[in-house]
């Protein structure tokens, strides 16, 4: 078959199978004159939906045939008599496509002859190169606000080796989901994350910002549709995936550095590299954690099991429920949640817990000092999570109790942190985790109730955190404060402060 251009074949197709070409325009939704130029070669179908068009033709042709005409086809294309009609229809699809390509091509060389260098015709492009990019592309950022300013729904699947990207790139991860979480107020946004957490941390410098990354991306913006997996993926590479609208693959350097990426809106490839990315993360992505609730945590017994375990060390993000005298423990317990009688039973117990044998036995707390300063001056606690505000009175209460703990204790040793563990990485929210033998948890920053505590689950991810913290108690003495008397100074002059400007308030009020 001496087959040269897509409107060839077509206008072949419908004279082997007795059909006008009004018809086909019908069944496809367009108008005949756009049929006419394409069987006139004066123009091609629209490179977006050439895959659901080539299906389209191949069904109305073979929908079309009679005995007499089947014959006739199978001639033209010079294929097996007994072929069944899905088999006639992929074939028809696929040479449709695949002159469609060769045709494109030829036009696509013929332009770029006639323009300039440095420029080029998105009409007949549907990929593109660069060289020595960032790994969070311009290309890609522009592609998702073209869909935004749409209005239509995001769908993104990202796949990367955390451990194969250089400095500059972790850090632009570890702020990308503020980005898309802004996206999502005003689109529907899904974001799945493949995660290879595999080689070399490169240092302690990279460990740190390694685990606080994931840290960050399971623990703000709990609103955001967002879940993020450990996966073997390809080494020094990374796929972003727009769903049904753009793809792009980065490859790296064995140090991390970008050295070329490629971009492509091929419907047929975007959806392959989709469904792929989807079956990987379905059969072999291991989730970061799982999500629970404040009131499972506590109904189930989680958070009991927790204080109950051995090697307990924590790093307070938020200033919460540790820490406090029972009596205030419990009024706040009630004001929380009074109204469930199984939680206040649960609570009951693990404030006898925490008051007997965890705040006696060993027990390694880093608080962070500015975190310490906002609850003094805000008030706001977030017991078990959930955000409830607290009388200057009782906060008081609460700071000397710990000043108490902090000064007579043998086995409990608090530190303070002043400061950023990474100084190019600073989230608005710390990181809280919770850390034993066996459990491992980090509370999502709770925002219009969504108020989560991430039980971690992968394996790997939970020794990255154990390092994290070691790695921070032992050997960030630029930000960890680790002296008794020192900490204890900061803490009173916190109280001072603001019991000054509390007294000074409720003057100026009278």
């Amino acid at each position: 078959m001496n087959n040269i251009t897509f409107g060839n074949i077509l206008e072949n197709l419908l004279y082997i199978s007795n059909q006008k070409k009004s018809a086909l325009a019908n069944k496809l939704g367009y108008d005949v004159s756009y049929i006419n130029k394409w069987i006139s070669s004066k123009n091609l179908p629209s490179s977006k939906r050439i895959n659901v068009i080539c299906r389209e033709i191949a069904e109305f042709i073979i929908d079309s045939l009679t005995d007499i005409t089947r014959g006739s086809l199978i001639n033209y294309f010079e294929i097996d008599d007994d072929s069944d009609e899905e088999y006639l229809i992929n074939y028809i699809e696929e040479k449709l496509k695949e002159v469609y390509m060769e045709e494109t091509r030829a036009m696509k060389d013929k332009v770029i002859q006639s323009i300039p260098k440095n420029t080029h015709s998105e009409e007949f492009y549907n990929s593109q190169s660069s060289i020595k990019p960032t790994v969070i592309q311009k290309g890609f950022v522009n592609e998702i606000h073209s869909i935004i300013n749409k209005g239509e729904d995001l769908d993104i699947v990202l796949s990367f080796n955390l451990f194969d990207l250089n400095y500059k790139d972790k850090i632009s991860l570890g702020n990308m989901k503020k980005t898309f979480y802004e996206i999502s107020r005003n689109t529907n946004t899904k974001i799945i994350m493949l995660m290879g957490l595999q080689g070399d941390a490169k240092g302690r410098e990279h460990r740190i910002l390694n685990a606080l990354i994931g840290i960050n991306l399971i623990s703000t913006y709990p609103a955001l549709d967002f879940e993020v997996y450990n996966c073997n993926v390809n080494p020094n590479s990374t796929i972003s995936v727009i769903k049904d609208k753009f793809v792009l693959n980065t490859t790296h350097y064995p140090d991390g550095e970008c050295l070329v990426s490629t971009s492509s809106k091929d419907k047929k490839l975007i959806e392959d590299i989709y469904y792929n990315l989807i079956y990987i993360q379905r059969q072999k992505g291991k989730p970061l954690r799982e999500k629970k609730t404040p009131l499972s945590m506590i109904e189930d017994q989680t958070y009991l099991q927790y204080i109950m375990n051995n090697d307990l060390r924590c790093i307070l993000g938020s200033i919460n429920e540790f820490f406090m005298p029972p009596d205030l423990f419990m009024d706040v317990a009630e004001r929380t949640f009074g109204e469930n009688e199984n939680i206040m039973n649960e609570l009951k117990k693990i404030n006898i817990f925490l008051q007997n044998a965890t705040y006696k036995s060993k027990l390694k707390v880093l608080i962070y000092e500015a975190e310490l300063r906002k609850y003094l001056s805000s008030g706001c606690l977030h017991f078990f999570n959930t955000p409830v505000n607290l009388s200057f009175k009782e906060r008081e209460r609460h700071i000397e109790y710990l000043e108490k703990i902090l000064m007579e204790s043998n086995e409990v040793e608090i530190r303070m942190i002043d400061g950023n563990f990474i100084d190019d990485f600073r989230n608005n929210d710390n990181p809280s985790l919770y850390l034993s033998k066996s459990l491992k948890i980090s509370k999502m920053h709770p925002i219009s109730g969504k108020n989560y505590y991430s039980i971690l689950s992968d394996i790997k991810f939970k020794e990255m955190c154990d390092e994290l913290f070691d790695e921070i108690w032992n050997n960030k003495t630029d930000v960890v404060i680790d002296n008794r008397e020192e900490i204890h100074e900061r803490i009173s002059k916190s109280i001072s402060y603001t019991r000054i400007m509390s007294e000074n308030f409720i003057e100026s009020i009278k």
